[in-house]
């Protein structure tokens, strides 16, 4: 009786420790931006896990000319971001398929190229990237100094373009 009872608490405990970590992580409207900001703070417990969320693609230049094409939503100031404006959040995409250009991207619009994307987060390591800041005509302004801002690198299993997008908060703040 008393192997059946221990045996009962273990399996117990060992469900309970299941529960708390999800295999998978699905950002939405609603959950989004606290979801990224705990991944800001805590990569390792994102790691390996399965993640899908709606965004849209952004090409990221920074100050040497480099390129990285991100998967991003934008966001109030304050995440990665020192100026004091809004930001983007996001990540860089690793993705051996081709990558739906971006569109209206210095445009505070919902217009922009939206993909659904599946993935995971491989690696716990911040890309530091000094970036110019747009200026009110949509253009980059080179002459502002530079800031750096950081995103992680997202290993894309599936992606698609989403076609319907109404529904999708271009900026989120929760």
């Amino acid at each position: 009786m008393k192997k059946l009872l221990i045996v009962c608490v273990l399996i117990v405990v060992c469900a309970a420790l299941c529960a708390c970590e999800p295999a998978e992580y699905v950002l939405t409207e609603s959950n989004f931006f606290r979801i990224m900001t705990n991944m800001t703070f805590n990569p390792e417990g994102y790691l390996g896990k399965d993640i899908t969320f709606d965004s849209f693609t952004y090409r990221l230049t920074d100050t040497d000319g480099n390129e990285y094409m991100c998967a991003v939503r934008k966001c109030s100031s304050g995440y990665g971001c020192k100026c004091g404006k809004d930001t983007i959040i996001g990540f860089i995409l690793d993705y051996d398929g081709d990558i739906p250009e971006p569109k209206n991207q210095s445009e505070d619009t919902v217009e922009k190229t939206w993909i659904h994307t599946k993935g995971q987060l491989v690696n716990a390591e911040k890309v530091y990237i000094n970036i110019f800041a747009y200026n009110e005509a949509g253009e980059i302004d080179h002459s502002a100094a530079p800031e750096t801002v950081f995103f992680y690198t997202f290993k894309v299993q599936e992606m698609e373009l989403v076609q319907e997008y109404a529904n999708l908060a271009y900026y989120v703040t929760k």
